[in-house]
């Protein structure tokens, strides 16, 4: 293979992505595998989620165990955390709604549990985490 200047300089910009994916990744890291939690990487070690500089736990519902931070997708396709307590008001105040049709928005945060990033809508047939049918 001949090395022309157009492949060399294909070859620099394909290091170049390469380079700016590793870089970026622990950005993206933190929406987007976040879910996956720490630890617990040996059968029988108890399971940790993450936690922020809060001390609020984040990441998705392991079994019966929920974090204080849920791992969703708000309106619009963005990826953050619901705060279950917040989720856990909303469903309730939805269900005890005479409206059929009333819709409570909460916030989604990133991990830090106070960036918001936009919208969670709580509908009449949304989820319990503690149930593995949130969302």
């Amino acid at each position: 293979m001949k090395f022309t200047p157009k492949v060399i300089a294909l070859a620099a910009v394909g290091v170049l992505l390469v380079g700016g994916a590793a870089v970026a990744a622990p950005m993206l890291g933190d929406s987007l595998t976040a879910s996956v939690a720490p630890g617990g990487g040996v059968a029988g070690e108890p399971i940790e989620f993450a936690v922020n500089a809060n001390g609020e736990t984040y990441g998705s519902p392991l079994g019966d165990r929920v974090p204080d931070l849920m791992l969703t997708r708000a309106e619009g396709g963005k990826i953050g955390y619901v705060r279950v307590k917040e989720l856990d008001l909303a469903r309730n105040a939805r269900k005890s709604s005479t409206n059929p049709n009333k819709v409570f928005d909460i916030p989604v945060y990133l991990s830090d549990g106070e960036t918001k990033v936009g919208v969670y809508r709580v509908v009449d047939d949304t989820g319990n985490p503690r149930d593995g049918s949130s969302g």
